[in-house]
């Protein structure tokens, strides 16, 4: 069976590739990120390493557009223009304001000053390395390279564009012990971000009522926000990160609150190493879970609906009490009163966080990360939650996963071949309901960790399904072939005893 071409197109609304070299446990990694994208192989070969990565990155340049209006006097004088680019950028402002469908071009002048000046991306640098050495709770981003290239730094490269054939905007991060280096390359400016009328109005208006001396700075750093923000959007959407320890943090959130505040008001009275730390993905986990009591609900009909009815059998509940405080809880379906979620099943802890992310934060366009959706689910309902993250795909929700299991990567091998059928021919297919579960080829991307010893650190590849089988190859067939060979040769020996 073959798969047909056009379903081999890449058919995304952007394109995020990011390549690493001595990060972590990782030698060399090129990942081309999807809408749904796996990470897979053995364990302490660098998955949670790049999936936090990722994080880091979407919170970074996320947060970076907003810090771009720091009146810092460096940030100042790299966007100081000379007189004749601050009029030209005044007049085709001006021009927007009064006109409304398409813009007018923008001056050749103001382009390429932006271009120079983003390229330099004064203050993302520092903010990079405080990011990413906060998500892993590192001192130092030299902590994060890999131990077996002392002499290397780590280098990250990303190339985002907003289609698969558009021109793309290059960043080059390279951290270690001699501190940390950004360089940008930006295309060329061909159009302009998009700016209502009112909105170019406001900017005027608000300039014309300012200060002199804060006017060139006001004009340039709100349009190179607008500008930054439209070029980098892919790394832009809101991220959340579900670490591999929730269940426990469900189970003891209050605790880790309560230890965290009283060592915190002794801080200063006893030795630094004695206060508890937390990485930065478990203290947003943590502090997210917290603030879900004082979050709005979204009202629509969402993932965490089917979770409830065709996993979990019950519905996560989350009470306020009167500080404020939520307390997550489970009622099975058919029952009058709530148990305590610490009371209910392994599967109902792991789940819990998933639902209460989709019912009060998640939303379409965002990135959700999961490390092993697979913990403490019996087979059958990792293929059921594989589903159910294939609609949250169908969505707009992109997630990345990290898996060490076989049902879940083999679940989502066959929803991917199920897009290869016409929808009238995907009916009566046990354990798939819903056909719009469907994925296409390039809807997801697998991408194999293999550790290598010499030198050591792990290559990571990606690995395309094979249509006639519906299996990403990965190292679990050596598992079971090696299980089977020892059956046998146990079998072989119980026959040869018999016959003594």
């Amino acid at each position: 069976m073959t798969t047909p071409q056009a379903e081999r197109q890449v058919r995304r609304d952007y394109r995020l590739e990011v390549k690493v070299k001595d990060f972590g446990p990782i030698a060399e990694a090129s990942v081309d990120v999807c809408p749904l994208t796996v990470f897979i192989g053995p364990s302490n070969t660098g998955k949670s390493y790049l999936a936090i990565l990722m994080y880091a990155l979407h919170r970074c340049f996320d947060g970076f557009p907003r810090l771009m209006g720091w009146r810092t006097f460096q940030f100042r004088e790299a966007m100081q223009p000379q007189t004749s680019i601050r009029k030209s950028l005044t007049d085709w402002l001006s021009k927007v304001a009064v006109q409304g469908g398409s813009l007018p071009a923008l001056p050749t002048d103001v382009a390429s000053h932006l271009r120079s000046r983003l390229e330099q991306s004064k203050g993302l640098d520092r903010l990079l390395e405080q990011e990413i050495c906060r998500c892993f709770g590192a001192e130092s981003p030299a902590d994060l390279i890999r131990r077996s290239s002392p002499h290397a730094d780590t280098r990250v490269d990303l190339r985002i564009s907003q289609a698969a054939d558009a021109q793309e905007v290059r960043y080059q991060l390279e951290f270690g012990r001699n501190g940390t280096r950004l360089s940008g390359q930006f295309p060329e400016i061909m159009s302009p971000p998009r700016i209502a009328p009112t909105e170019a109005r406001d900017w005027l208006l608000e300039t014309d009522t300012g200060e002199d001396d804060d006017e060139p700075d006001y004009l340039f750093i709100r349009f190179a926000q607008s500008l930054f923000a439209s070029l980098v959007q892919p790394l832009r959407q809101n991220a959340y990160y579900l670490p591999a320890d929730r269940t426990g943090v469900m189970h003891s959130h209050q605790v880790v609150v309560s230890t965290l505040i009283q060592n915190a008001t002794t801080a200063g009275l006893r030795p630094f190493r004695d206060v508890p730390m937390l990485s930065g993905v478990l203290a947003d986990f943590l502090s997210q879970l917290i603030s879900m009591s004082r979050s709005r609900l979204l009202h629509r009909k969402r993932v965490e609906t089917h979770l409830e009815r065709g996993l979990l059998n019950g519905t996560v509940r989350l009470d306020r009490t009167e500080t404020g405080y939520p307390v997550f809880a489970y009622r099975p379906n058919g029952w009058k009163d709530d148990l305590p979620l610490m009371r209910a099943s392994s599967m109902v802890s792991e789940l819990a966080p998933v639902v209460l992310y989709l019912r009060h934060l998640v939303e379409p366009g965002d990135v959700l990360i999961i490390e092993e959706p697979e913990a403490h689910l019996h087979p059958a309902m990792q293929a059921a939650f594989a589903q159910e993250l294939a609609r949250l795909v169908r969505s707009g929700v992109r997630i990345i996963l990290t898996t060490h299991s076989e049902w879940f990567l083999e679940q989502i091998g066959n929803l991917v071949r199920l897009s290869y059928l016409p929808k009238g021919r995907r009916q009566d297919i046990a354990g798939i309901e819903d056909v719009d579960v469907a994925l296409r080829p390039d809807e997801v991307g697998a991408w194999l960790f293999k550790p290598r010893k010499r030198p050591k650190g792990s290559l990571v590849e990606e690995v395309k399904l094979d249509p006639d089988t519906g299996l990403y190859p990965t190292d679990y067939d050596k598992v079971s072939e090696t299980l089977y060979n020892q059956s046998a040769k146990i079998f072989n020996r119980m026959q040869e005893g018999k016959g003594q």
